[in-house]
């Protein structure tokens, strides 16, 4: 005390000596709650002359428009230096102890607060001593030089840190529009939370096909021509590249038939090869019924050769010989197909071709009519069970075989090829083959290059005769040789040609079914093209469209002229073949389509060329880079690509060890798996792969989340992946890598982990042993919403895993995760996270649901004293029914009684009614999960109890959630743990009213208490006899009653009990049977465990599973877990989410419109789009940074002017439905904002519109999208309600729904408004008075069809609880909180009121600063990550945040100025922590602060209190002396009654309005206008002023008047 005393002297010696000198003195003091903190009392007992609390800030040259702060502890230590080297150098220790009382008034009382100076302090302290009482210089010097060393490790401590307190603290700093980010523009804020909707398209082969067998008819009849062809001479002979001239005509025929044979192996070399030269119509019949016969369903292939044959008939009739080879025999085309049957392929190489398929066509589709015909009637007579295939015409119908008539065969799977069309003969030149068309379907590329040499017009130099094509080397299925290549390529282009030209459907089947018909119809692509040049037009059936003049056939003669350009060195002088730039060429085509960027441009006809390219070791990583640039461009591409066949070659690819393949293949397995999962099954033997790629850190960060998302498509809902994926070292290389820096990384490993242990035990139990569901609760806190999201969704599915609940380490994990996710995210900002916490926290309920119904009843009856429903006029509200009385009767008499679920040791029955559930801090347990009964007073141990009531106070909690699919989705869960409990309850006393009414005696309803006559009442069997005695029978069930409305919700359940000796499904018996095994860890009275799904005799009444049939919702008997459920079955989920399906979207849709990959410390905790420097949006936003500048422009030409023409000219006016109690002008737009209530009205001058933001106008949302799913995130849907008791009863339509009420639900009264994005595209941040917020976004989701001039529907983006949980640890709830602080302060619930929410946002940083409401604290939210930064304390436990400084909308800061209830303005340094974050207090203010705020530019603070004290104070240091002092530039009064206040930040001007007036001020205090009643030429009235309002930037005043009048005051009358 003795140094405190001299303290006090020593300091008003300071002061005097100050004054002497004319320089002021000022002592800063640091305020807090208690005097350990943040300074010292001895410092106050020191300084308490002095009030304010002042803070050093000098103008920094280096930044512009910038306050900055320097730390003056470096200049302390500087001082202390200089006074321990003058103390040595001096023999006067006076003259060192005054200097240092001056470095310690002038350095140390003015700190900027940036850290703990307890240390610090306590040395000074000492010295203080030291200075009044020593008079060792020594011991002096040692206190001063402990100091500096002390000073210098708080520095350096704090500096490791990471602040370093010479940083520069930022007040201001004006940043450009194109700097200013935008909020809230991420996928999950900007569409709805669901599948991306795109077309199906099928690309799967139904039915693979194969030709078996091959039947060659040759009728040559060599040596004798047909008597219908006249032929020319020279005539072309070669059948089969022979001359059958040349040799003996039956070795020719013996060669031609063996050289065909050859051919068709080429392409089909497994197929049984019949040949049949010159037949009689019984040898074509033997053939063909002998090849079907062994073929069966399998494809066979007709080949017919009429060469030696008059041509077919008009009938359809070929010709074949007689056995002595002296008659043609016609042989029906009829017949033929009946005895190939079907499916088959007919090639038919004569004249007149065409005809046959002209006659076949009729018959065939005769034959199909008749045949669905014949199929109609059979399903008439019992239905078809199966269509038999092949030629026996047999159908199964119900068990019967019914034979049908052998000719209806389906003949849809027939194809036909025919040489010419009708009346057409083949050509005759004699330098082609006699059976050209043959020659081109089996030797395409030698046909094809004679063809192309015989061409004069091509003038091919050197000339190419036609027995050099014939020496080419090379074979067909080599790809290194020039006949290998060419028939590379030919394939390639006639894929190309035959894709591009072809329907998909006829594509796939032609071309992917069959290999041996796909190679016989590009080679008929050729055919076409040869034959057309010499007038035959080759037909088949199915018919193809014209494809001989495609574009791609010039292509090819590019190839084959560059092919055969080096024959000649390759014959003559052995030169090496140098392979064909067309593949080259080809991507490059392929390439320069992908760089067009144009919306509207076709499929590219290179695909299929691309494919084959894939083949290629030299193009193939090139083909496959650009392949996934395709599949990037959407869904639809991805289709066209497995359309095109890309499957068997990527899969192929797996194999190869090739590590500059691995991103590009691991990317397009990603783009294939998100448009296509059922590609896993495909997958699973090559998990390993990508395996690989997620291990290798080498490999990028992007590519590694695509190896997860394969892998997590491999095991989602695939036991086959998740059991080979387990083997593997998948769990432990995804739980290494949960900390890595990519945001999607780490979302999909944990995606990845939920999917593996999805209904998949063994994996969640190799989790539990690595501690995964620790390691994902860092996941929790993640900075990414996504990323908590998917953590939420894998500990959900790790505690859904086990469905055997016998096990308690189990169910004690289950219930240590589900408190956990609770306590971390239930009050998390982003409603996708709390939808997955809904979604995650109903596995608790289903596992544990007889715990949670426990809840429930004791809840319920201990508010009502009865089952009392609402919103249903059949619900019985009398408390008389004894098996209510029963189940109070079990809650006191029961061991597991849940009466002390209030944390009370001991409770009587009588007063158990009055406890309130959830107070409970803390609650016995044991390890096996079961109570003890105490010594004293039969006290009950209720181990868990408290968890299964913090739980359900959560899901009751999110139920209420301002977002409404968060809420819909709890309310499913709380309204099934409602019907679950209620329904037999409701259904036993719709069954008692029924049976009353029947007057008898002794069918009563009261229960007897003898324990042996209730046993046989209830008839379970307990009794020696196994049934109950004769005349025992319970009462009538509700059975008898058809309209019984609970009975039937308890029938629907589909549940019932096994006993035996259960005669009657009497409700009130099931009831007993449910309350005998409710209660929780009941231990003494616990009845036998309902199997699901076995029928009672004599009724269809069973257990209730809720409003869904399900498998998870039979009681539990004896123990906590529910026993019924067998192990390996799966629970059915109450509701579902969509959050998995929009995360695998992210891949689905194009890279445009994905976030940016970029890597880097800087860019991967961020969500950002790539730039589109082309498209329309980006240009519209630079029209509108356009348009802020010329705003600004403007305004600033404005304020010159304002001081001549004032605030006179009423330029807008509009009445209001009630008061207002907030107006506010948007920066940039011509729209006001006006706020009364619960209603937010945004008037747009410019279109003379109004937008609403309520309740109402989200209620017209939710019935307008009631089609949506309930993962939805956008703002549709219904509204929950806005008080919630514990057993989550709110109004509804109906009791037993399972939605909430479409009916909108009234918000609490509207406190503040901000503007997000006001720069660009301005979204409406809303607080409400309950602490709630919400985002309105103005304009419709991007899918709905609207236009700029239509009157747009409020959407909401987000809403979240900003200070619920601080408002709920006072034991209130939101609403009656803020009423009670309304009420005793007396003032309205709007405006600034004690009960309101006060907010401040700043777009720079995304940060929403909120305070009020009687918290003692300011919350910082990140809105853009939606975490909470940091909770600011206030200092004084008795005062609170009455309003916050607003921020312009490009101005950066990093402080925040509050003013306060008790008069304080208290400034804030948001970088810090929260205890060092204070920096300054001032006390200026004697009444709470009415309006605070920072002027733009300029380090001027502006203050009014509600006794009318306005203060504008330079928060600069004093630049004329090296003491720091307050500088009060202004202060002046403008009356005690003023209601309302407001200071432009850049304009000279401060408003205030009582009253009589709106006074307009300049900051000195002078009057500039003064808007009295009844003034003004075209202005309204002025009445009492409610808010007051300036524009940011333009000399503008919007006033709001209790008239219900919103006015705007402007010098001019151009708004």
């Amino acid at each position: 005390m003795a140094s405190a005393v001299r303290a006090k002297s020593t300091a008003a010696a300071a002061t005097a000596k100050a004054s002497a000198g004319s320089v002021p003195v000022a002592v800063a003091v640091e305020e807090s709650s208690d005097d350990s903190s943040h300074g010292s009392s001895w410092m106050h007992e020191l300084h308490s002359s002095q009030e304010s609390i002042k803070f050093p800030i000098r103008k920094s040259p280096e930044v512009n428009n910038s306050v900055l702060c320097v730390d003056p502890m470096l200049s302390l230590i500087k001082d202390l230096e200089q006074i321990e080297s003058d103390a040595l150098e001096v023999t006067s220790l006076k003259s060192a102890q005054e200097a240092f009382l001056d470095a310690i008034t002038k350095r140390f009382n003015n700190r900027c607060g940036h850290y703990s100076q307890f240390c610090v302090e306590n040395n000074i302290k000492h010295l203080f001593a030291l200075v009044s009482i020593t008079s060792d210089q020594n011991e002096f010097l040692l206190g001063i030089r402990t100091l500096i060393q002390t000073i210098k490790i708080e520095l350096k401590t704090h500096k490791k840190g990471g602040l370093r307190f010479n940083d520069n603290i930022c007040f201001i700093e004006r940043l450009r529009d194109e700097k200013c980010p935008l909020s809230l523009q991420t996928k999950r804020h900007k569409e709805r939370i669901q599948a991306m909707l795109y077309e199906h398209q099928p690309w799967r082969i139904r039915e693979r096909m194969k030709t078996a067998s091959v039947a060659l008819v040759l009728c040559l009849n060599i040596g004798v021509d047909p008597p219908d062809v006249v032929k020319i001479q020279p005539c072309s002979r070669l059948e089969c590249w022979i001359d059958p001239s040349s040799v003996s005509p039956p070795k020719a025929m013996e060669l031609i038939g063996s050289n065909l044979q050859m051919q068709y192996e080429r392409w089909q070399p497994r197929a049984r090869y019949k040949k049949c030269h010159d037949p009689t119509m019984e040898d074509v019949k033997k053939l063909c019924t002998s090849l079907r016969r062994n073929a069966k369903g399998e494809r066979i292939l007709f080949h017919y050769n009429g060469h030696g044959v008059p041509k077919p008939t008009v009938n359809g009739e070929i010709w074949v010989f007689n056995k002595t080879f002296t008659q043609y025999i016609p042989l029906s085309i009829f017949e033929l197909i009946t005895w190939m049957s079907a499916p088959s392929i007919y090639v038919y190489d004569c004249s007149n071709a065409g005809i046959i398929i002209n006659s076949f066509q009729p018959y065939a589709e005769q034959h199909e009519h008749e045949l669905e015909k014949a199929l109609a009637a059979a399903q008439q007579r019992g239905g078809v069970q199966q269509l038999a295939g092949g030629s026996s015409g047999s159908l199964n119908v119900a068990g019967n075989q019914v034979q049908l008539p052998n000719q209806l065969v389906s003949y849809k799977n027939c194809i036909h090829l025919a040489a010419c069309a009708a009346n057409e003969i083949l050509p005759m030149n004699a330098q082609l083959p006699a059976d050209l068309f043959t020659s081109c379907l089996t030797t395409p590329i030698n046909i094809a290059l004679k063809w192309y040499a015989m061409q004069e017009k091509l003038g091919m130099v050197p000339r190419i005769q036609s027995e050099l094509i014939d020496k080419i080397p090379g074979k067909v299925n080599d790809r290194r040789t020039m006949m290998g290549e060419l028939n590379w390529i030919f394939t390639a282009i006639t894929d190309t040609i035959a894709w591009n030209t072809l329907p998909r459907e006829l594509f796939q089947r032609l071309f992917r079914q069959d290999l041996l018909v796909a190679s016989l119809f590009r080679n008929f692509l050729l055919a076409e093209r040869i034959l057309r040049s010499h007038d035959c037009t080759p037909v088949s059936l199915p018919a193809l469209p014209p494809c001989y003049r495609h574009p791609m056939w010039k292509a090819w003669d590019l190839v084959v002229d560059l092919a055969l350009q080096q024959l000649p060195e390759i014959l003559d002088h052995n030169a090496p073949y140098r392979q064909l730039p067309f593949f080259e060429h080809q991507l490059t085509a392929f390439q320069v389509w992908l760089d067009s960027e144009s919306e509207s441009r076709t499929p590219p006809e290179q695909l299929p060329i691309v494919l084959q390219v894939l083949l290629s070791q030299v193009h193939r990583l090139r083909a496959l880079e650009l392949l996934a640039r395709f599949l990037d461009l959407g869904p639809w591409a991805v289709n066209l690509a497995l359309g095109v066949g890309i499957f068997p070659y990527v899969l192929k690819l797996l194999q190869s060890s090739t590590r500059e393949l691995r991103p590009v293949l691991v990317f397009i397995w990603a783009k294939i798996l998100a448009v296509d999962p059922t590609c896993q099954v495909d997958l699973v033997k090559e998990y390993k792969y990508f395996l690989s790629v997620l291990q290798d850190t080498s490999v990028s960060k992007e590519h590694r989340t695509l190896s997860a998302f394969v892998l997590s498509s491999i095991v989602h809902n695939f036991l086959l992946g998740q059991t080979s994926a387990l083997q593997g070292p998948l769990l432990s290389i995804c739980l290494e890598q949960l900390n890595d820096g990519s945001w999607l990384l780490r979302q999909w490993l944990a995606i990845c982990l939920g999917m593996l242990w999805q209904n998949f035990e063994k994996a969640r139990w190799s989790g539990a042993r690595d501690l995964a569901h620790e390691k994902l609760y860092v996941l929790l806190r993640d900075s990414i919403p996504e990323v908590r999201a998917a953590a939420v969704f894998a500990l959900g599915t790790f505690i859904s895993s086990v469905t055997d609940r016998s096990e308690e380490q189990a169910n004690n994990i289950d219930r240590i995760i589900a408190i956990t996710m609770l306590e971390t995210v239930g009050e998390d900002m982003s409603p996708l996270v709390r939808m997955e916490l809904a979604a995650a926290l109903q596995w608790m309920v289903l596992l544990f649901e007889s715990q949670f119904v426990a809840v429930y009843l004791s809840d319920h009856m201990r508010g009502h004293g009865s089952f009392v429903m609402t919103g249903d006029p059949r619900d019985l509200t009398s408390s008389t029914h004894s098996l209510e009385r029963h189940v109070t009767i079990r809650r006191g008499a029961s061991s597991s009684s849940i009466s002390n679920m209030a944390g009370a040791s001991t409770i009587s029955v009588a007063s158990s009614s009055t406890i309130t559930l959830g107070r409970s801090k803390s609650g016995s347990s044991s390890s096996g999960g079961r109570g003890t009964a105490g010594a004293a007073g039969g006290t009950n141990s209720i181990p868990f109890q408290s968890i299964f009531t913090k739980l359900w106070l959560g899901i009751c909690n999110l139920a209420q959630d301002p977002f409404p699919r968060v809420a819909a989705i709890a309310q499913e869960i709380v309204d099934h743990v409602r019907n679950t409990a209620l329904c037999p309850i409701m259904a036993a006393k719709e069954a008692t009213t029924a049976t009353s009414s029947d007057k008898c005696s002794s069918l009563s309803v009261s229960l007897p208490p003898s324990p042996n006559t209730r046993v046989n009442y209830l008839g379970g069997g307990g009794g020696p006899g196994g049934a109950g005695a004769a005349g025992e029978s319970p009462p009538v069930g509700a059975a008898a009653s058809g309209a019984s409305h609970w009975a039937t919700k308890l029938r629907l359940s589909g549940s019932a009990s096994t006993t035996t000796a259960v005669t009657s499904g009497d409700p009130q018996t099931i009831l007993q049977r449910k309350l005998r095994t409710s209660s929780i860890n009941d231990e003494t009275d616990s009845g036998p465990a309902y199997p699901r799904g076995a029928g009672v005799a004599g009724s269809g009444l069973g257990l209730p599973s809720g409003p869904r049939e399900s498998t998870h919702s039979a009681r539990s008997s004896g123990s906590e877990s529910n026993q019924y459920l067998e192990p390996g079955h799966s629970l059915t989920p109450i509701v579902t989410t969509e959050f998995i399906p929009w995360a695998i979207s992210y891949f689905t849709r194009p890279g445009k419109e994905r976030y940016s990959n970029a890597e880097g410390v800087a860019e991967e905790g961020r969500q950002r789009f790539p730039v589109d420097r082309n498209s329309a949006e980006l240009r519209r936003r630079k029209a509108r940074f356009i348009r802020n500048n010329l705003v600004r422009r403007n305004a600033h030409r404005q304020h010159q002017q304002s001081d001549r023409f004032g605030y006179d000219v009423c330029v807008w006016n509009r009445k209001t439905q009630f008061t207002p109690s907030i107006v506010k002008l948007l920066p940039y737009e011509p729209q006001i904002a006006v706020a009364y209530r619960d209603k937010v009205l945004v008037y747009d001058f410019q279109y003379q519109s109004v937008r609403t933001y309520s309740a109402e106008a989200l209620a017209t949302e939710a019935s307008s999208s009631a089609g949506s799913t309930i993962g939805s995130s956008s703002g549709y849907g219904s509204v929950s309600g806005s008080s919630l008791s514990l057993n989550g009863s709110i109004s509804r339509k109906s009791a037993g729904g399972g939605s909430v009420s479409q009916s909108a639900a009234q918000f609490a009264r509207v406190s503040s408004i901000e503007f997000i994005n006001a720069h660009d595209m301005a979204l409406n941040l809303v607080a409400y008075e309950d602490g709630v917020v919400r985002v309105w976004e103005s304009s419709p989701p991007a899918s709905s069809a609207s236009t700029e001039d239509s009157p747009n529907q409020a959407r909401m983006l987000t809403a979240w609880t900003a200070l619920g949980q601080v408002v709920n640890q006072t034991g209130h709830r939101f609403r009656s909180n803020f009423e009670k602080y309304a009420e005793v302060s007396g003032n309205s619930l709007g405006g600034s009121g004690s009960g309101s929410i006060v907010t401040a946002w700043q777009q720079c940083s995304q940060h929403l600063i909120i305070g009020g409401g009687g918290c003692r604290f300011i919350r910082i939210w990140d809105v853009e990550r939606e975490l909470k930064l940091a909770d600011i304390p206030l200092g004084r436990s008795e005062t609170y945040a009455r309003v916050l400084a607003p921020y312009l909308p490009n101005m950066r800061s990093d402080v925040i100025i509050a003013g306060c209830d008790d008069g304080t303005v208290q400034l804030f340094d948001k970088r810090c922590s929260p205890q060092d974050a204070r920096i300054s207090v001032y006390r200026r203010h004697s009444a709470p602060i009415l309006h605070t705020s920072q002027r733009a530019n300029e380090s001027v603070l502006v203050s009014g209190c509600t006794e009318g004290r306005i203060s504008v104070l330079d928060v600069r240091a004093c630049p004329h002396s090296h003491w720091f002092a307050e500088k009060v530039l202004h202060e002046w009064d403008a009356g005690s009654d003023v209601t309302a206040i407001a200071s432009h930040q850049i304009a000279d001007t401060v408003a205030c309005g009582n009253a009589s007036k709106v006074g307009i001020y300049s900051l000195d205090g002078r009057v500039q206008k003064v808007l009295r009643t009844n003034e003004g030429f075209i202005g309204p009235k002025i009445g009492h002023p409610t808010w007051l309002s300036f524009h940011p930037f333009k000399v503008q005043l919007a006033v709001g008047f209790v008239d219900n009048t919103v006015a705007i005051y402007s010098p001019t009358p151009v708004l």
